[in-house]
């Protein structure tokens, strides 16, 4: 099965790129882009019922559902099987205090500070 990954981020631009650099390493990907968590939301309910295994690339400030409510609603259990995400942040913040809030969040798996390289997004697509 093919990774499906969602880009849930606010800056086209930010998911253009990402879709470039991480589909030039596998063109096997699917991409699904979200401008905001409250349409992450929404189209992993739709994978979840297909049970897709998902990697699920999250900023943290966005409008109408920023990144934070988005792992407090994935945290209550608004999808519940999300043990089959991958999550990781991808952030321009440099606060310590984002980084160890983050941690908190036992199912996000990394996160990675904007913008990216190639060996951020090898390391997101090999784990």
């Amino acid at each position: 099965m093919n990774k499906i990954i969602y880009i849930i981020d606010d800056d086209p631009i930010f998911r253009f790129i990402v879709e470039s650099m991480m589909g030039r390493i596998d063109e096997g990907l699917s991409f699904i882009h979200c401008e905001n968590g409250n349409i992450g939301l929404e189209q992993l309910s739709v994978a979840q019922a297909k049970s897709s295994n998902c990697i699920v690339l999250l900023d943290l400030n966005m409008p109408v559902l920023d990144g934070w409510d988005f792992l407090d609603e994935v945290q209550s259990g608004f999808l519940k099987d999300y043990q089959l995400l991958d999550i990781y942040i991808l952030s321009s913040s440099t606060d310590q205090n984002d980084i160890e809030k983050a941690k908190q969040y036992s199912f996000v798996k990394k996160f990675y500070h904007k913008p990216l390289s190639k060996d951020d997004i090898i390391s997101v697509l090999n784990s």
